[in-house]
């Protein structure tokens, strides 16, 4: 069902013979993955109007927090923010053997 509501997802009651809640969960599943994809690609989308120093400290600040950098990533993020630049001494990616 979910296949053909895919297929017809303007019209999935009456070309796949759905009733609305089929068609409302499947619809819903299909917007939910559509997001999710668009996050991944335009993570840093709202920050295309910042200057390229000020984008560079953002994603390192982001990696730094998500990927468990050493170092106190928020301080790493002011110095950088007053210096344009990632103190990489302070914080980086752990080494890994």
């Amino acid at each position: 069902m979910s296949c053909c509501i895919k297929s017809h997802p303007l019209s999935p009651v009456d070309s796949c013979g759905a009733s609305e809640a089929e068609a409302i969960a499947a619809l819903t599943a299909l917007k939910t993955a559509y997001e999710a994809s668009r996050l991944t690609e335009d993570d840093f989308a709202n920050n295309a109007q910042l200057p390229e120093w000020q984008q560079a400290c953002i994603r390192s600040y982001v990696d730094c927090k998500n990927q468990g950098w050493k170092g106190r990533c928020y301080e790493c993020l002011r110095y950088c923010e007053g210096q344009h630049e990632w103190p990489f001494k302070a914080c980086a990616p752990t080494s890994r053997k």
